[in-house]
This record gives C-alpha cells, structure tokens and sequence, in this order.
C-alpha cells in the first residue's frame, strides 16, 4: 500500500503524502549505523549551514560513536564481561536510531520547506514528531536562530 492510500494520510493532499514518504525512506535509508548517522547529520549542515543543530547533532552522533568504540577498546573488556558490553553497545545503537529517527525526519521537513520557500511544519505529526516542535519550527523558520 502506498503512503498516499494509507487511512492515515487520506486528508493529505498527494504531494504532502509523497513528501512523508520520501522523508521516511531517506531517513531510514541512512540510519544503518551510527556513521552513517554521524555523516548524514554532517551533511546536512554542510547543505544548511544555518541549521546549526545539524552540525551539533553530528558531533553527539560521532562522540556516541566513540563511546562505543571504546567497550572494545583498551579499558572496558578489563572492567566488563562481554554480555554486558554487548548490551551496551544495543544501548548506545537503539537510542541513537531512535534520536536520528525523530532529529534527521524534522531536518528532511525543514529542506523541503526551504525548497518550497514555505514551511511545511504542520506535517512533522505525520513523522511522529512531538506536537511542539511544530511552533519552535515555526518561530526559527520567522527568526532564524536569533533569541528574543
């Protein structure tokens, strides 16, 4: 069933469900592991270099990277038993899926909003975005990234 079929989505126009598509695919497609997330939240700083965030993000992604690099490093194995390193590396991988999964969606939203040169906000719900973030994309899409 395509995403425009889908009950869900019956009250969005086509082009609004195919841009929902497309966002869950290429978000998926580049949450294999934790470098590819790492390199994705780079890239798009490097497209966006307003999104300032994205350059943030790619910095947390590349430092959970390390963390999980070092359970196999010099100290870890020493201090902990190979069970228990294995779960935290599934620790460190799920949470950091789950944070690109919500992050890189809300970032896909905000370059197809400057493609349109239009804000397009009012879709993050359909990626499963907490409902607030609606207005904090809003108030940087009127201000950009200046306080008060």
């Amino acid at each position: 069933m395509s995403i425009t079929q889908n009950p869900q989505f019956h009250q969005l126009p086509d082009h609004e469900a195919e841009i929902i598509q497309k966002i869950r695919l290429e978000t998926d497609d580049l949450n294999l592991d934790n470098i590819s997330r790492t390199r994705a939240y780079l890239d798009f700083y490097l497209e966006y270099p307003e999104m300032i965030w994205a350059f943030l993000a790619s910095m947390v992604s590349r430092n959970g990277g390390y963390n999980m690099c070092d359970l196999e490093g010099d100290w870890y194995p020493k201090m902990l038993a190979p069970p228990i390193r294995q779960r935290l590396f599934l620790t460190y991988e799920r949470a950091n899926w789950l944070i690109f999964r919500d992050a890189f969606s809300q970032l896909l939203l905000y370059s197809y909003s400057t493609k349109k040169s239009s804000p397009m906000f009012h879709l993050l719900k359909y990626l499963d975005v907490s409902s607030f973030m609606e207005k904090e994309w809003q108030v940087f899409w009127d201000r950009g990234d200046k306080k008060g």
